[in-house]
């Protein structure tokens, strides 16, 4: 189905009106008003596209601005932005690839990581859990000397688990890199919504500790970002073809997302904190109805599979007003039968309500109670 309308936690689809529980908007920021007057006002002054690379003259005050103010609130030495968040990863690997010589990547990783990967002739080893009192050297028995560059998703994307980043990263020295996807992470994770380092205390690991994301998700804007020491910073800015050779991040672009991050911070009750509580209403829902495998009491992606009732469910959404993406390439080769679906800061009691009853109804185990 496609989209002729959306306004957030409700779309518009065929000529009718459906609550929504799809997509990454989980602040609800990306239909926010102040977002599009700062937009305007950008494309006043700039106009459009900035029509050149960074290389050249792509480069302007809004986006140093917000670069700046980035790396404050997520407590990074600095921070450089790229017109898509696909290729924040591709970044890094351009940046640091002459320096490491093997990359370990999640065996359920994102599209984007592996596409980054491409672009290096280094070793790859798909990891795919730690071993209790095992350094990921001592696991694959991996020579001392090697400069490792570790891949982690602190969300994982397809089901929303959250990754136990501490046993990932135990035992890296301070010549190994690694690096965080935030896409999910970032406006989610941690008490005021700086992602994986304030979640799970990654502050001991800033020297080698890279973290790539996006503004489309939580940020309810576009690009990508990377948070990170000066020094990787700047290899990026001398060695990274995608950002040096690329037509640079609109204004209008930035601007929006630089509210973005300023309006998550002044207005967290609506946003931050709306989200929390939203995730921890569906959690207490969901277990009263006997469902476990439900996502994390943190994390707003959602997650059932193979079963009769799931696919029942599914299909029941549609007539109950309800739009769940179908998204059945997403799980080729993971399951049968999948339901995903995602919530925000500003669906209501009652669209939550509502698609609390069709899964009592069509999955549950016991009888829903209301929130």
């Amino acid at each position: 189905m496609t989209l002729s309308e959306n306004h957030s936690t409700t779309v518009q689809v065929n000529g009718k009106e459906y609550i929504y529980f799809g997509g990454t908007n989980y602040l609800g920021l990306a239909h926010r008003p102040e977002l599009m007057k700062a937009a305007q006002a950008a494309f006043e002054r700039y106009g459009f596209s900035t029509g050149a690379s960074r290389l050249t003259s792509g480069e302007n005050d809004l986006m140093l601005e917000l670069e700046k103010e980035l790396a404050q609130f997520a407590g990074a030495d600095g921070a450089v932005v790229l017109p898509a968040g696909f290729l924040s990863n591709q970044a890094v690997v351009e940046a640091i690839d002459a320096k490491v010589d093997i990359w370990i990547v999640q065996s359920h990783r994102h599209g984007s990581i592996m596409s980054a990967l491409a672009h290096s002739n280094k070793p790859r080893l798909v990891h795919e859990e730690s071993a209790p009192g095992k350094s990921l050297r001592e696991q694959y028995s991996l020579p001392a000397h090697f400069t490792l560059a570790v891949f982690a998703e602190p969300i994982t994307p397809l089901v929303g688990e959250l990754a136990d980043l501490k046993a990932l990263c135990g035992g890296l020295k301070s010549s190994d890199y690694l690096i965080v996807d935030e896409a999910h992470s970032f406006g989610v994770l941690g008490e005021n919504g700086k992602g994986a380092r304030e979640q799970f205390n990654l502050q001991e690991l800033d020297n080698h500790l890279i973290r790539t994301g996006t503004f489309s998700k939580a940020l309810g804007s576009y690009g990508g970002f990377v948070l990170a020491a000066n020094e990787v910073i700047l290899q990026i800015k001398q060695n990274s073809t995608c950002l040096r050779a690329s037509t640079s991040l609109p204004a209008p672009v930035c601007a929006a997302a630089l509210e973005a991050l300023r309006l998550m911070q002044k207005d967290r009750g609506e946003t931050i904190d709306k989200l929390k509580k939203n995730i921890k209403m569906l959690n207490e829902a969901l277990c009263d109805l006997g469902l476990e495998n439900h996502g994390n009491n943190c994390v707003p992606i959602y997650y059932l599979e193979n079963s009769q009732a799931v696919a029942r469910l599914r299909d029941a959404l549609p007539s109950a007003g309800i739009f769940v993406p179908s998204i059945t390439s997403y799980f080729a080769g993971f399951c049968e039968i999948g339901l995903r679906w995602t919530i925000q800061s500003g669906h209501s009691h009652n669209q939550l309500q509502s698609l609390i009853d069709q899964i009592a109804i069509h999955a549950g185990k016991q009888k829903s109670s209301s929130f």
